[in-house]
């Protein structure tokens, strides 16, 4: 049984077999939709945080102050790498889901960046509130709401009596439950961003995530470079040395903010960063070079 739609920007297909396979799947689908309702960052609870920022603080829902509360810690571990208070920079060069991007002005990077600073984002966990501290700040969910969401989808079809399933979230999120029908693991094929070609074919163990971040889908260029929507928060421009990272993890939302993380930190070894946090990647440079952690060259066939 398959089924697909477009949510979070971008077409969801979801696969599974077993009993009550369909329901299952129009279940796992409606909480996708549930989460893309309250993450989206105009709308929603985080459109009202960040309508209030430098106002006054916001009482959310239990799964979304949870949610920011995963993400704020996830964030210390990659060393602000992902910073989900980087909305201003975002906004800035254009990249939301139908622009197609612009290259600022120097001085508006300049004026932006003192607003991306996840430590002034204030939770209070009693009252259950959200406070950006100064105004312009916007908190931004789109590195991880994507990841999450196939997480939530994989736990209402795991909760089911399927045998089976892949959650297939643009190709750049996915998750599998149990094997294929004729069990043997689910097959991911990883496709080179810069040739035709192929990287390679992972065997993706059950329960596990593999997810991709690139310059391929939001991006433009200008002379000669291009420009994606993967942006570093201490320099304010998007990362320019790597195509791709391909990062395999427990769960989709690490492997999103894992993969956005790797892209914008730029001239440092990205194979030890993945070894620091205990992951097994592939990244291709900008110039088409490909690179694995041991753990991963040794999966791709």
């Amino acid at each position: 049984m398959r089924r697909e739609g477009f949510l979070l920007g971008t077409y969801i297909r979801i696969t599974a077999y077993g009993p009550g396979a369909k329901h299952a799947i129009d279940q796992a689908m409606a909480e996708m939709a549930k989460v893309e309702e309250y993450t989206a960052s105009d709308t929603g609870q985080v459109g009202l945080i960040n309508r209030n920022a430098g106002v006054k603080p916001v009482r959310v829902d239990q799964d979304l102050f949870a949610l920011i509360q995963r993400v704020l810690a996830y964030s210390a571990m990659t060393g602000g790498r992902f910073d989900p208070t980087v909305g201003p920079l975002v906004k800035l060069w254009g990249f939301d889901y139908n622009g197609t991007g612009r290259l600022p002005e120097e001085h508006e990077i300049a004026g932006a960046l003192p607003l991306v600073d996840q430590d002034l984002v204030i939770l209070d966990e009693e009252a259950q509130t959200v406070f950006l501290a100064q105004k312009g700040m916007l908190l931004d969910l789109g590195g991880v709401a994507k990841g999450y969401a196939v997480d939530r989808a994989w736990e209402v079809l795991n909760e089911s009596r399927v045998w089976g399933a892949l959650i297939n979230g643009g190709e750049s999120s996915i998750r599998v439950l149990g094997r294929r029908p004729n069990f043997k693991p689910w097959r991911i094929g990883l496709a080179h961003p810069r040739n035709q070609g192929w990287i390679g074919v992972i065997n993706l163990p059950p329960g596990k995530a593999i997810s991709t971040s690139a310059d391929t889908q939001r991006f433009f260029e200008w002379e000669g470079r291009r420009y994606s929507h993967l942006i570093n928060p201490f320099s304010g421009y998007p990362g320019l040395d790597l195509s791709s990272v391909t990062v395999i993890t427990d769960s989709a939302f690490t492997g999103d903010l894992y993969s956005t993380a790797a892209f914008v930190a730029e001239n440092m070894d990205r194979i030890e960063l993945f070894r620091q946090w205990q992951v097994e990647a592939v990244v291709v440079d900008a110039q088409g070079e490909i690179d694995y952690t041991p753990g991963m060259k040794n999966m791709i066939r």
